[in-house]
């Protein structure tokens, strides 16, 4: 049978380590190229042979592996080419290397190493009290604001006899979690997905702007979750940090709002659907000052204009099908404003989140789709989960 995907599994020192066993047996039973790397640690409760004899591959242990070629590079190989890399039980130790890039063993090193492409899933298991711990929480956090996709942990009985969240999800529950990411044919290949994301900033002078405060984390979990689906991403963004800036998309980066309606004209044609993810200045100065303004003691009086509807003028007169997601962003009377956006924008559905969720890693959600009478609460999640639901109903 020839190999489907190439998948790293990542065995770290834990109890659970022997459930594991059943993991990469079951992947390399569905014909997948399945290789091991083990902690130290992890060698304390199971032989490399176990894992030997389940994937069908020798077992990666150190970095200074002997042979030639790609042989003296573990921390680069299989990695580089990784699929899919699954660690588990992903222990605190490990969470923390990976969540903040250290690189002092292999498994930590070619989690350095693995690919944008590459599908990253961590199986927790350790004591209660250890999971609770708001360091490890932290860690946690990180890794799924990363893309990584957390399955765990579930409640029971634990091997130190406490009884709490700690326990290795089981492995038929994984191999199940880890179909849908195995899929030779992704659900949003061939397409193509138009994300407008951060702030606008318009300016008044060369040091003063109208802004607010969008951080783009919306934009680039959004983006990530399309680029996992299989589709081609158009970015366009406004000011953020790089490290909110998605890789592996087409980046176009803008400043004011109607750069960005330029730019997604542009980027429009040949896109399949659009999401309005974009926190859009509503006004801007009606006259621009090419220098500073001087303070003055009697204040400063600035005339304001609106800035141009972005999602109103792409979906008003639409010159080819195009599926489109809005957002709204209410301090009060969400759900009524959010109905009259949704009809006045003409998209196809709307996401109404709250003020606290600008500049957050999380948010308040709520969605409504066009012809329903109800709004559904997905209440307050990571931006990365409401990415996943908002990818789930363009798919």
């Amino acid at each position: 049978m020839k190999p489907k995907k190439t998948i790293l599994a990542g065995i770290c020192g834990g109890v659970a380590a022997y459930k594991a066993l059943d993991v990469v047996s079951g992947l390399a039973k569905q014909g997948h190229n399945v290789r091991v790397i083990m902690t130290e640690a992890a060698r304390h409760f199971v032989e490399p042979a176990a894992f030997a004899a389940a994937s069908g591959a020798p077992v990666l242990t150190t970095l200074w592996q002997e042979g030639d070629g790609e042989d003296k590079y573990p921390h680069l190989y299989p990695s580089t080419r990784a699929d899919l890399c699954i660690v588990l039980p992903a222990t605190a130790n490990s969470l923390a290397k990976i969540a903040h890039g250290i690189g002092d063993d292999l498994l930590s090193t070619a989690c350095l190493s693995l690919p944008a492409s590459c599908e990253k899933v961590f199986c927790p298991a350790m004591n209660v009290e250890m999971w609770r711990n708001p360091a490890v929480q932290d860690n946690v956090r990180i890794l799924e604001s990363r893309g990584w996709l957390r399955l765990g942990p579930e409640d029971g009985h634990l091997a130190c006899g406490m009884t709490g969240p700690g326990r290795l999800r089981e492995p038929a529950d994984i191999l199940n979690n880890l179909a849908p990411l195995l899929r030779d044919t992704k659900p949003l290949s061939g397409k193509t997905v138009l994300i407008l994301s951060g702030p606008t900033r318009e300016y008044l002078d060369p040091v003063r702007y109208i802004g607010n405060a969008s951080s783009g984390r919306m934009g680039k979990a959004l983006a990530e979750e399309a680029l996992r689906r299989g589709a081609a991403v158009r970015f366009v963004s406004g000011p953020v940090s790089s490290e909110n800036l998605p890789g592996g998309v087409d980046l176009k980066r803008v400043t004011s709002a109607e750069e960005m309606l330029s730019a997604a004209r542009e980027a429009l044609p040949g896109s399949d659907a659009v999401i309005f993810a974009a926190a859009v200045a509503d006004y801007r100065a009606s006259s621009y000052s090419p220098e500073k303004r001087a303070k003055s003691e009697a204040g400063l009086r600035i005339d304001l204009s609106p800035n141009p509807d972005i999602a109103a003028t792409l979906c008003r007169d639409r010159a080819h099908p195009f599926k489109a997601v809005g957002f709204a962003l209410q301090s009060h009377d969400g759900e009524t404003c959010a109905r009259k956006k949704l009809e006045a924008k003409h998209i196809d559905a709307i996401i109404l989140n709250a003020p606290d969720s600008m500049g957050s890693e999380s948010g308040t959600f709520s969605c409504l789709i066009n012809g329903q009478e109800e709004f559904t609460s997905w209440g307050r999640i990571p931006k990365h989960d409401a990415a996943k639901k908002i990818l789930n109903l363009l798919v």
